[in-house]
């Protein structure tokens, strides 16, 4: 990609400087971030323990610093790459918990968001479950009985924690007096959680998050396909600062973040599949097929835990036809992606046979009542309007992925359009655009797209990645950025009340 010239990075970092400042005092001044009347993010009330958080986005910024450096990433040989990207992982996921444990109870709060019903009701539903097996094979007539979390959601959060409360029965055959404690705390849900149930959302709060923290690697490692190593590295920093990242460690939206991007790196392994280079296809056909295989069965595991994923085929079916159409012999690429998407249904529908065979699951019923509860509930229990939040979603969704990120994938999109070698990240980013502007015209989000829409909020950062890795003091810009996105989601989480528990 060219050199860029007079300096635009001041630019860029005064425009995210500016905008982070323009949160901060609107923040400050209390101005309401929603729509009155219909959705709006509340106010904290509660005082604030951010020292923790504080020094992890200290050491957060540290790290980005000595990574970004020029010639050292491209210097290091693969196990250095790979244990910096694990210290990053660690140091995201500490600023996660730091962020959790802002308010409340440091290390029973987190725990409190997984048992209130108003948060999430996958695991109140856990609680009442006895034989798992029957549950599954009842559960698309149960769905209209069940809490709004549960009732338009597939069952997987809930065998998560059904998962998760049998091994804290195993690990605690004799809970401490502090588990017995935090039990009677929960209570105040309306819930009658055991002392080992209380351990299992304490675990689910921070399992959430580490798997977020963990959705960093096979980002970096689709990053690398689309562009340079130094520019993947750019990327995956900005993405490790991402607000709704860290704001959101114990939200189960935080799976399916990492699940999302598992499939689209599967997706990318086959892409082959759509390209000019026939020989080269050929020769990578036994790997294309064992990631389409894989693709089909992560996408599978994915939509066994939230109906939202369906976006997600319809952004890589416009990903296939961006690149049919770009194909010279259009023929052959439509052959080719016919025979991919049959190698993907292969593992899809694998998964979902073992489960009726073993379970009695019956998929098409549940996607059925999942997405007819969804709908009532967003257009006639929360009457919210569409025109509205036609609007406001794309902004919240600009928030929430960090407006120092959206920043610097606006100033970096010239250079992507201009550059040749950024065709195939083009294209991904443009089904990716048409993918979030179909979500918003259908009206299935109306509020609260910082955590919803977190499985999509990623590919910004892919924008950014490639023109910020040419700049020649890359470091000092990447740190300003990810200082600047840090503060950005310290100063939502000190204002805002991002987990309703009441």
């Amino acid at each position: 990609m060219a050199q860029p010239t007079n300096n635009p990075s001041r630019a860029l970092l005064l425009a995210a400087a500016l905008l982070t400042a323009a949160t901060c005092g609107a923040l400050a001044y209390r101005v309401p971030f929603g729509i009155p009347g219909q959705w709006v993010w509340r106010q904290n009330q509660l005082a604030l323990q951010l020292a923790p958080a504080g020094w992890a986005a200290f050491a957060l910024i540290l790290l980005v610093w000595f990574v970004s450096r020029p010639d050292w990433w491209e210097n290091q040989r693969p196990p250095a790459r790979a244990a910096m990207l694990f210290l990053l992982i660690l140091v995201a996921f500490g600023l996660q918990v730091g962020l959790l444990n802002a308010t409340g109870l440091p290390w029973v709060t987190p725990g409190a968001v997984i048992a209130s019903p108003v948060a999430t009701t996958y695991y109140s539903v856990a609680l009442d479950v006895r034989d798992p097996v029957t549950w599954i094979a009842s559960y698309a007539d149960q769905m209209r009985a069940l809490p709004y979390h549960a009732r338009t959601h597939p069952p997987g959060f809930v065998l998560l924690f059904i998962a998760l409360r049998r091994i804290c029965e195993a690990a605690f055959p004799h809970p401490p007096q502090i588990l017995t404690t935090i039990a009677e705390s929960y209570r105040v849900f309306g819930i009658g959680p055991t002392p080992t149930d209380a351990a299992a959302a304490i675990a689910g709060a921070f399992l959430f998050a580490l798997i977020g923290a963990l959705s960093l690697w096979p980002f970096y490692l689709l990053a690398r396909r689309f562009m340079s190593a130094d520019a993947a590295l750019c990327a995956v920093l900005l993405m490790a600062a991402m607000p709704a990242l860290l704001l959101f460690g114990a939200s189960s939206d935080e799976v399916v973040l990492t699940l999302t991007i598992l499939v689209i790196y599967l997706s990318y392994l086959a892409y082959q599949c759509h390209s000019e280079r026939s020989e080269e296809s050929r020769r990578s056909s036994p790997l294309i097929l064992s990631a389409l295989a894989g693709l089909g069965l992560v996408l599978a595991i994915a939509l066994f835990f939230t109906l939202g994923v369906l976006i997600l085929i319809a952004w890589l079916a416009l990903w296939v036809i961006i690149g049919v159409a770009r194909s010279a012999d259009r023929g052959a690429a439509v052959r080719r992606a016919l025979a991919s998407i049959a190698a993907a249904a292969v593992g899809f529908l694998a998964f979902y046979l073992v489960l009726y065979l073993a379970l009695g699951y019956h998929p098409i019923a549940v996607a059925r009542e999942g997405l007819f509860a969804h709908r009532g509930v967003t257009t006639v229990e929360a009457a919210r309007s569409y025109w509205a939040w036609l609007i406001m979603d794309p902004v919240e969704l600009i928030v929430f992925a960090g407006l120092p990120l959206v920043a610097a994938a606006f100033w970096s999109w010239r250079g992507i359009a201009r550059d040749p070698e950024s065709a195939r990240l083009r294209a991904f980013l443009l089904a990716w655009f048409i993918a979030v502007v179909l979500l918003d015209l259908s009206g299935t989000v109306r509020g609260e797209v910082g955590r919803i829409w977190l499985f999509l909020l990623w590919p910004a950062a892919l924008a950014a990645g490639p023109r910020l890795a040419s700049l020649p003091r890359r470091s000092f810009v990447i740190s300003v950025l990810i200082a600047l996105q840090v503060w950005q989601a310290i100063l939502m989480r000190g204002y805002l009340t991002l987990y309703d528990v009441f």
